[in-house]
C-alpha cells in the first residue's frame, strides 16, 4: 500500500515539474541560461568582443534589442520553439500555441571578429518586444 502512494505521488510530482517546465514559460528571460546576472556578465567579459556597448548594457539588464548576435539571444531566451529552415525566422510560442515574439535575423554588414562571419545579427522584433518581461524602467525614475 505504501509502495502504492510513494509511486502516485512521485508521479504527480514529476507531472507538476513538467507542465511546470522554464522552456514552456511564457516568460522568454525564464527558459534561458542567461536568466541570472551573473551569467549574463560572464558573457558580457569572455565572449562579447566586438560588440557595441550598448549593446553589452541591454544584454546585462535581460533584455534584447536589434543588432545582438544570435548566441546573445539565446543565452537570455533559449533555444526558439520553431525556427524557419535557413535560420533567419526564430518564433517563441506559449504552451497553448499562441506566439509571443518573431525574431528575423540578417547576416551583418560585416564580421564582428575573424572567425564570427557566419554568426546572425537580429535585425527585427515582432510582437512583445519584451517576451513577457515587464518593460525595462529609466535609470532616473523612481517608483515612489
Amino acid at each position: 500500500m505504501k509502495l502504492g502512494r510513494f509511486l502516485l505521488v512521485s508521479l504527480s510530482v514529476l507531472t507538476l515539474m513538467g507542465c511546470a517546465s522554464r522552456y514552456s514559460s511564457p516568460i522568454l528571460i525564464e527558459r534561458g541560461e542567461g536568466r541570472k546576472d551573473y551569467e549574463r556578465e560572464y558573457f558580457a567579459i569572455k565572449e562579447s568582443m566586438g560588440i557595441d556597448r550598448r549593446l553589452k548594457e541591454v544584454f546585462m539588464q535581460g533584455y534584447i534589442e536589434e543588432g545582438m548576435t544570435n548566441d546573445m539571444v539565446n543565452l537570455l531566451w533559449g533555444p526558439p520553439d520553431r525556427e524557419s529552415d535557413d535560420g533567419f525566422v526564430w518564433e517563441y510560442y506559449t504552451r497553448e500555441g499562441k506566439l509571443i515574439t518573431r525574431l528575423l535575423w540578417k547576416n551583418p554588414e560585416q564580421a564582428r571578429l575573424k572567425g564570427y562571419e557566419n554568426e546572425l545579427v537580429l535585425d527585427k522584433i515582432e510582437g512583445d518586444r519584451y517576451g513577457g518581461s515587464p518593460p525595462p524602467t529609466s535609470k532616473t525614475s523612481s517608483n515612489y
